[in-house]
């Protein structure tokens, strides 16, 4: 790359709290190979985090990092990528996750590209960063406070601009899925909010007044508008969750103007304003659609609480919907557990409940721990009422193998619910399905979705979910596309655009995340360049993986439901219908994934990858195509590679 820096900013922030230093880190030499976001995070993790370290050691880090593009202006690239240790994951181990709004922008207008958080601090603190002028404060006013009054004193204290990201109750009492939570109610799942308290970090808040340089800013302003362009949809959501609540406006963020959405705000039946932000807005809207009194209020709210606590709202879900199975069988009862299971539906129910584990009161203690653990701390009759959705991070099934073939493999080498890859697969069958229902919501035909898989999935059969025939392929190129946005700081709300009204074929443009790259940095680079990019750092990934212990054989695997379970229904896609040939429409529905079916794409990808073909091993061949030659040298040590 080269040697005049432009869309970083040049510097990587280092903090130790233990000792109440700061250090700075140049970023370019990371950036030269990973670029940024997700493939920096994910090398400082391979250099900084050791196998032996728990999630809760002072030697865990907290990884924060940014994109090139983000604070450059470019639509749709406000997101912060932070990666480490999750205490959710079991056994504990590498993951990441990612949250937009505008602490990500803003730590790039203070000077800095990312922020390496490791060891503890003897009381509880939060971090200032202010331009050049970084502190380490005492936070013990701030310490038992939810998430909106921490927020609130912050800009009380600092003024509006001030951008911040914090942990509630939850994170202060090691709640292994307490999330980070930012403003807009942004937050990154992970247990990382647990991470936070483990250090005795309450937040850190960002004021900055600069901004990185552009290379070419009239070409980035002209691109721009074309993905405005591109992206105006003319047939917006008319409704929230229950169907029944119109949108007032959206929250953006830093920069974009871009329609979203995932951060609608609603007006619900009592006159409340409030943002519905994707899953989180439904976490209790199930239970609570059953009551008579304005039961989108009382949905948002249960999300509301969880945002103050800073509980995951994909846990606390599985958490209700287990509680519910297990007191239908007669297997927990409430003299045992302390729960009113009469109550499920009511707020108060969902708010005791929510408390309960921020709190680690009673029952709650043991439900702290996460929904797998209390499985094994229980044993085999609490594990079968697990629903199949119950997983480390995230969802365990929605969107699933059984329904869309690519996804199994998608799930199978990720850490975590990859949920920005499978709406790669989801969203462009949605705009398919919501065609045929009203041809002027979506301009995705049958024809636009085959042409659309095609060119973005990489082969010409990607497009046909009947056959396993293009699905490897497409897995490969939806996991390097993915980890390319990650690494720029691009939403998935928006990237990438890959259906438009307003092209000739409907069919987006895969090369635009390059010409973005491309002019904020003055670094040319196509859309291949950046596809490398992606494959390096998932390589790099897979090697933490090995090193932290993964067994191919074992754990290159979706859930084992996707063989026994026929799949019921998909959110978006409730028939589970897909394109056939011609205008023939096709349902998956009854279906469940087919082991040999599974264990041809799996040889596959491993044969894309260039690993061995048998084992899942990575060659030294491939690593040292990629330039991950010191890789292969401690996989070699290890013995975990194929020579």
């Amino acid at each position: 790359m080269g040697t005049d820096i432009h869309g970083w900013c040049g510097k990587i922030l280092k903090v130790n709290l233990l000792e109440k230093r700061f250090f700075e880190l140049d970023t370019m030499p990371y950036a030269n190979r990973f670029l940024g976001g997700r493939g920096i995070a994910t090398r400082i993790y391979w250099e900084e985090v050791l196998p032996d370290k728990t999630a809760f050691d002072p030697e865990n880090r907290l990884i924060f990092m940014t994109g090139p593009l983000v604070a450059t202006g470019t639509q749709g690239a406000a997101r912060c990528f932070v990666a480490g240790k999750s205490p959710m994951l079991m056994p504990e181990g590498f993951c990441y996750g990612n949250f937009g709004s505008f602490f990500g922008a803003y730590l790039k207008k203070a000077g800095y590209d990312g922020i390496i958080i490791h060891g503890r601090s003897d009381k509880p603190v939060y971090l200032l960063i202010q331009d050049e002028n970084l502190q380490i404060i005492g936070a013990s006013s701030l310490w038992g406070k939810g998430i909106y009054d921490v927020g609130d004193i912050l800009k009380d204290q600092y003024g509006k601009t001030v951008r911040y990201i914090t942990t509630g109750v939850a994170g202060e009492n090691l709640c292994r899925s307490a999330n980070i939570m930012t403003e807009n109610d942004g937050s990154a799942t992970g247990g990382f909010g647990a991470v936070f308290g483990s250090k005795n970090l309450k937040a850190i808040a960002v004021l900055g007044s600069d901004k990185p340089s552009i290379a070419l800013p009239e070409k980035l302003k002209e691109l721009n508008k074309r993905v405005y362009h591109l992206c105006k949809n003319p047939s917006a959501s008319d409704s929230g969750p229950g169907g029944s609540t119109p949108p007032v406006k959206t929250k953006h963020c830093y920069q974009c103007g871009i329609d979203c959405e995932y951060r609608t705000v609603v007006q619900t039946a009592s006159g409340k304003n409030i943002a519905g932000l994707c899953q989180a807005a439904y976490v209790y809207h199930d239970w609570v659609i059953k009551q008579k009194e304005d039961p989108e209020t009382a949905a948002y709210d249960a999300t509301r609480i969880c945002n103050d606590l800073s509980i995951c709202t994909y846990e606390i879900y599985n958490i209700i919907d287990w509680l519910e199975a297990c007191f239908r069988s007669g297997y927990l009862t409430e003299k045992e557990t302390g729960i009113n299971i009469q109550d499920l539906g009511k707020l108060t129910f969902f708010e005791n409940i929510a408390n309960m584990i921020a709190h680690r009161d009673g029952f709650g203690d043991m439900l702290a721990e996460g929904l797998l653990r209390t499985g094994e701390k229980l044993g085999e009759k609490a594990r079968a009422h697990f629903s199949n959705e119950v997983s480390g991070v995230g969802g365990g099934a929605e969107y699933s193998g059984r329904g869309y073939l690519m996804n199994a493999l998608l799930y199978a080498f990720e850490t975590r619910q990859p949920i920005s890859m499978l709406l790669q697969v989801t969203i462009l069958l949605a705009k398919w399905v919501m065609h045929l229902d009203d041809p002027d919501s979506s301009p995705v035909t049958a024809d636009v979705f085959r042409a659309a898989a095609t060119r973005f999935w990489g082969h010409e059969k990607a497009w046909d979910l009947m056959t396993y025939e293009g699905k490897a392929c497409a897995a490969a190129n939806i996991i390097d596309r993915t980890i390319v946005k990650d690494c720029l700081g691009l939403c998935y709300a928006v990237w990438p655009i890959k259906s438009s009204w307003y092209t000739p074929d409907h069919v987006g443009d895969p090369t635009l995340e390059s010409q973005l790259f491309s002019a904020a940095t003055g670094i040319s680079k196509t859309e291949e360049d950046l596809i490398q990019y992606g494959e390096r750092i998932f390589n790099l990934q897979r090697a933490i993986l090995l090193r932290e212990g993964i067994v191919p054989e074992k754990d290159d695997f979706p859930g084992e439901f996707n063989f026994t379970d026929p799949v019921d229904e998909i959110y978006l896609n409730p028939d589970v219908i897909v394109p056939g040939p011609g205008k023939e429409v096709i349902s998956r529905k009854g279906i469940t994934l087919d082991r040999d079916v599974y264990n041809t794409m799996l040889k596959e990808f491993y044969e894309i990858r260039g690993w061995d073909s048998e084992k899942g091993l990575q060659t030294v061949k491939t690593l040292t195509r990629l330039g991950l030659l010191d890789i292969a040298e401690e996989m070699n040590r290890l013995g975990l590679i194929n020579d």
